[in-house]
């Protein structure tokens, strides 16, 4: 079994092998006279060997169906898997190989990777501990490393798809980063020979499209048309039921569609991705920015807070910038700050969350504070605040020519603000003085008003 791991998307984690046909070992490869190997011979492990294996595997299965498994059922069921390793030597590299999936899907990443490792001496041509090192060392950043065990784990094993499409998606990670023939040409070849193997191997679709479609939007837009057609054969295999639908695939459609500007049918594809990975990071992503455009921010806030429950996601400033602006245009104020915030302290150097900030409490936060606080004196505060975001955005964005029609918007802003700041003194100041006539003609009407009184008073005495 394949789980699909992040980041990056397509990069292919193998999960506990319930099963043990496809991964035989000889136990005359590689004789290790320390290790029992209890009647092994070419063939692969023997009947005692497949029961120990088999008999853990079921309480494994069934411990899953009742749910998440818990810290004492991780620890007995690893302990467990690593016992048939043991006892049965390296012809059974695949139940110590569960061993640490199990320490791995129960979080204990530090456990896992030694059990990996130990594994690379113990049975060094079994090529599935390679792969989920390199995968563990991929979620660390350390591309490098993760690189070298991919490699290593295809040197071991040719026949192997997994680790070829991890080192695929390693590649095409790389070549999105920064263009480079060489290395589009090496996971272009990667792929390939994957499909060459198992031409139904959902994973190499997703690379192939998604190393067409990086191509296509960086460098070369007739790439869109190969990404174009190799997502048209999955579905097409999809349907026809040789391929495994796929929400990676999905989510290229859209991006296709949305090449084209066809924001519709590109929502409709985002929207399938989704229907068949509730909580796919990328297709929520895209679903929130169309969302955004269309001012449904309820949607996009919706999409966006499952995105952020990606781990790939949970540094990612464009999210947090984009949560701000829906929960912006929602009127959840505190919230929108906090998400701004929270792109700042992402990465302080981006600037635009600032010019967000600012935009918050000018055009929203300052005019809801004068409705609360209709009867009272002006409040300047939120205005202030706001020239302080622009001022700091204008300053920071500096040369970036991407920003500068922003930043001559929040230099209009910041005289704008000054201007409405002179306004309101001088409207105060002309409320002032209307108070002041008022009051005097109000003292002149009491005055004149005595007058006539007294004046009547005299007629009626006759004095």
């Amino acid at each position: 079994m394949q789980r699909v791991s992040h980041p990056p998307r397509w990069l292919a984690m193998i999960a506990l092998a319930l099963g043990i046909g496809a991964c035989k070992r000889s136990a005359s490869e590689h004789p290790d006279p320390a290790v029992e190997h209890d009647e092994a011979d070419a063939r692969g492990p023997s009947p005692a060997a497949r029961a120990s294996f088999a008999e853990v595997a079921k309480r494994y299965a069934s411990a899953k169906a009742r749910g998440p498994l818990a810290k004492s059922q991780c620890d007995e069921l690893a302990r467990a898997f690593a016992k048939v390793f043991e006892k049965h030597g390296k012809t059974m590299a695949i139940a110590k190989f569960n061993a640490g999936a199990v320490r791995e899907e129960c979080g204990q990443l530090d456990q896992a990777e030694t059990i990996y490792r130990e594994l690379t001496k113990e049975a060094p041509h079994f090529a599935l501990s390679y792969n989920n090192l390199g995968v563990i060392h991929w979620t660390r950043r350390q591309e490098s490393k993760a690189l070298e065990f991919f490699k290593r784990a295809v040197e071991v094993d040719s026949s192997t798809t997994a680790p070829r499409n991890n080192l695929a998606a390693v590649l095409r990670q790389r070549y999105a980063g920064g263009p480079e023939a060489r290395v589009f040409q090496a996971a272009e070849a990667e792929i390939q020979r994957v499909l060459a193997l198992d031409s139904g191997n959902r994973l190499a679709y997703e690379n192939l499209a998604r190393l067409y479609y990086d191509r296509g939007r960086l460098e070369d837009k007739s790439y869109l048309l190969l990404a174009d057609l190799v997502v048209t054969q999955a579905l097409a295999k999809a349907k026809d039921g040789s391929l495994v639908e796929s929400a990676d695939i999905w989510n290229i459609e859209g991006l296709l569609f949305m090449q084209r500007d066809n924001q519709i049918d590109a929502l409709r594809a985002f929207k399938k991705a989704v229907a068949l990975e509730p909580r796919h990071a990328d297709a929520h992503m895209n679903i929130a920015l169309i969302a955004i455009r269309f001012r449904d921010y309820a949607t996009a806030e919706d999409s966006l807070e499952v995105a952020l429950g990606d781990r790939r996601q949970a540094k990612n400033v464009e999210a947090y910038l984009g949560l701000g602006v829906a929960q912006r245009g929602l009127r959840k104020y505190d919230d929108a700050e906090k998400s701004f915030k929270k792109a700042i302290e992402m990465r302080g150097s981006d600037p635009r969350a600032l010019y967000n900030l600012g935009i918050l409490y000018h055009e929203h936060i300052g005019p809801e504070t004068e409705r609360k606080n209709k009867s009272e004196k002006f409040d300047k505060r939120p205005y202030e605040t706001a020239k302080q975001y622009f001022e700091k955005f204008v300053a920071q964005s500096g040369g970036d020519t991407t920003l500068a029609k922003h930043a001559t918007d929040a230099k209009h802003r910041v005289t704008n603000i000054d201007n409405y700041f002179t306004d309101i003194k001088q409207m105060e100041e002309l409320e002032k003085e209307m108070r002041r006539m008022a009051d005097e003609e109000r003292k002149q009407a009491e005055l004149e008003k005595e007058r006539l009184r007294k004046l009547e008073n005299e007629l009626k005495t006759g004095s």
